[in-house]
């Protein structure tokens, strides 16, 4: 993990608008750039087309193969690129699980019987902390049922409902549910596979046409018209491509993108520079950077999809907890154990880079009693690998993790003294493992984030088209997944939440994208 001054961090967080992101993103080393430049002013009358289709796809991701099926099975030419010698992109390296509400497998596989998409939809919006799209949540939870019934014909057997950890506010609304449905040979990492690897070859069948080893390198701007085509790199030549009904941006965010994140998203930039980070190579913003250039918005940026890889911690509710606290490096808690992960981790950002120093999570005898956790079986091995520090009691602990002595034998007295005399967590709202922590010997595990992706893309409507920034649609212009942004807010809500957003929008974008009247 590498060092990062608080100093040198906030340094490099110079406050500059969305909209500067465009300059940026030219003199970026992960940008698109290279090729050909586009026509300035719109002027198409000099430019020679390579290729053309109806629709144009960029990215071969789960939001791009749902955008190729749908596109081409309203009988329009589509061709779809990829800087990957493959389909599947970051997709394909998750697990595969999509959340919805209301399906015959949430009935056939919990408790939840009575579950709509509208109490989906309602769940998303409070976790969005009033900044997210209502509009496009509510398409997002209605399209998901149906979408999951796409995958389905498609092959994809789902045989499996769990939820993600719950979230301190929105527990007393009663909208938490079991949603995250996943599917025979899903569920671990590159699980995606299989749902991706169907989707490729559904799209064939219906006619798409993938060129991959290529690079597109700038939208092709046709004044009032919105989009004409792109400029795309194949073999080291740049090719102007038109795309006659629409070009669908399916790039995925700024993930790997280390000076856009640092422009745009804090906790993305901390991730890239002091995290550990799990996504694909490919995703570096290219979409994202284009959308910039012809004048698009953007919408939710900054927040991550982040997670302790060590523990699972909050992943999954139908899965025991680990008996913790976690504290700062002033020796306090500061968040909710047991809520869902990415809500914890946002936490977890904050304070390491408020403290400029580490935080911990602080467990005790109960978790070898309960045989959770990677370490239960051998603590003693995982200390003297380096992974925990001990104590055997709270001052040599506190001693070994270099927070104030004093601070830290307060909170784990302040949890012991709820828990015996209340049995809740006043604090933060804790709903599982509400025992006290009071058996030595004591261990603490360093927090380490394991990043999945960043969250913010370009604003979209229902239909997935992208808008500039007076809020008006750019004609012939489309994006999905994680190239977009509005359907989440600063803190990502739960396992299966972007493969959703990637199918739905994908699935809208290429049908109203094929719909569109030609440019021409």
């Amino acid at each position: 993990m590498k060092e990062l001054s608080r100093r040198a961090f906030l340094s490099g967080l110079a406050a500059s608008s969305v909209l500067g992101a465009a300059a940026l993103a030219g003199c970026s080393p992960n940008a698109p750039g290279g090729g050909a430049t586009p026509p300035s002013g719109g002027d198409l009358s000099n430019i020679t087309w390579d290729d053309e289709t109806d629709v144009v796809i960029c990215g071969a991701g789960g939001t791009g193969l749902a955008a190729a099926c749908a596109a081409a099975k309203a009988g329009v030419g589509v061709i779809v690129y990829d800087k990957d010698t493959k389909t599947g992109g970051t997709t394909a390296m998750s697990g595969g699980v999509i959340q919805a509400a209301g399906t015959k497998w949430q009935k056939q596989y919990t408790t939840y019987q009575d579950d709509t998409p509208e109490k989906h939809a309602q769940c998303y919006i409070k976790q969005a902390e009033g900044i997210g799209n209502e509009e496009l949540i509510k398409s997002l939870c209605a399209g998901m049922p149906e979408a999951l019934d796409w995958l389905a014909g498609l092959g994809i057997n789902w045989n499996h409902v769990y939820g993600n950890n719950h979230v301190p506010f929105v527990d007393a609304l009663g909208l938490h549910a079991d949603r995250i449905h996943s599917y025979e040979g899903g569920g671990a990492a590159a699980g995606g596979v299989i749902m991706t690897d169907a989707e490729h070859a559904e799209a064939e069948r219906l006619g798409a046409k993938f060129v991959f080893n290529a690079t597109v390198n700038h939208l092709i701007p046709n004044g009032d018209k919105g989009i004409a085509g792109v400029i795309v790199t194949v073999n080291g030549q740049p090719q102007n491509i038109k795309a006659k009904r629409g070009v669908i941006l399916a790039l995925g965010g700024i993930d790997r993108n280390e000076e856009l994140s640092r422009e745009l998203n804090q906790q993305q930039y901390w991730n890239l520079t002091t995290q550990q980070c799990f996504i694909s190579p490919f995703a570096t913003g290219d979409g994202i950077v284009m959308g910039l250039e012809v004048g698009a918005a953007m919408a939710t940026v900054g927040g991550t999809i982040d997670f302790d890889m060590a523990t699972g911690q909050a992943t999954d509710n139908s899965k025991p907890q680990l008996p913790c606290v976690i504290v700062n490096r002033q020796g306090k808690r500061f968040v909710c154990e047991d809520a869902t992960y990415a809500y914890q981790y946002r936490a977890i950002f904050q304070q390491m880079t408020q403290l400029d120093g580490p935080t911990w999570m602080v467990l005790d005898q109960n978790m070898v009693e309960q045989s959770i956790g990677p370490w239960a079986a051998d603590p003693a091995a995982a200390v003297a690998n380096g992974t925990l520090v001990t104590g055997n009691s709270y001052e040599e602990l506190a001693a070994a993790m270099g927070v104030p002595v004093s601070n830290f034998v307060n909170t784990m007295a302040l949890w012991n003294s709820n828990i015996e005399q209340y049995g809740a967590d006043l604090e933060y709202q804790r709903n599982t493992q509400l025992i006290k922590l009071n058996k030595p010997p004591y261990y603490a595990h360093l927090n380490v984030s394991a990043n999945l992706g960043s969250l913010g893309g370009l604003r979209i409507d229902t239909n997935a088209q992208v808008l500039n920034n007076a809020g008006n649609p750019i004609p012939h212009l489309f994006a999905g997944g994680m190239n977009s942004g509005g359907w989440y807010g600063l803190y990502y809500p739960g396992s299966g939440t972007s493969l959703a957003g990637g199918l739905h929008f994908g699935l809208v974008a290429g049908a109203k994208a094929a719909a569109a009247d030609p440019w021409e």
